[in-house]
């Protein structure tokens, strides 16, 4: 498998894992929110416990989908990337839910590993000039 792709894997790994620790933490640790006072998406009639609970779904999925993707199926790094891009919108849709930090390096992490998917998803190359079967020794 190439560089790219083990860093991809191991990026949307921590990704997910993060994405899932800090919507688990802070669903255990914030103050229940009064029912005009809940920060969220404004207008969408999502509420930030609804955003937690599918960040802490999608950081799971996201981590299952990287310990897939070290195998090397391509698909799985589209998938990654497209989750990967949920998970920057919702920390960002709940910006000053959780720390600065937790928000931060999730952002971060969010936009390193949505760029490093995207580029490992793309197809492999084709044979090397080496490799290729029109560079045959000529005898004769």
């Amino acid at each position: 498998m190439s560089p790219i792709r083990i860093l991809g894997s191991a990026l949307s790994l921590l990704n997910g894992a993060w994405a899932a620790y800090i919507a688990y933490y802070h669903a255990n640790t914030l103050q229940p929110c009064s029912h005009s006072g809940c920060p969220g998406a404004p207008g969408f009639g999502i509420s930030s416990p609804e955003l937690q609970g599918a960040l802490l779904v999608i950081g799971v999925i996201l981590a299952i989908d990287a310990l897939v993707s070290f195998v090397g199926i391509r698909a799985s790094f589209i998938i990654g990337a497209i989750l990967s891009a949920s998970v920057l919108a919702i920390v960002a849709v709940l910006w000053g839910t959780y720390s600065g930090t937790d928000s931060a390096v999730a952002l971060v992490l969010s936009v390193l590993a949505l760029v490093v998917d995207a580029v490992a998803s793309r197809p492999s190359k084709g044979l090397s000039e080496k490799d290729s079967p029109l560079n045959l020794p000529v005898f004769g």
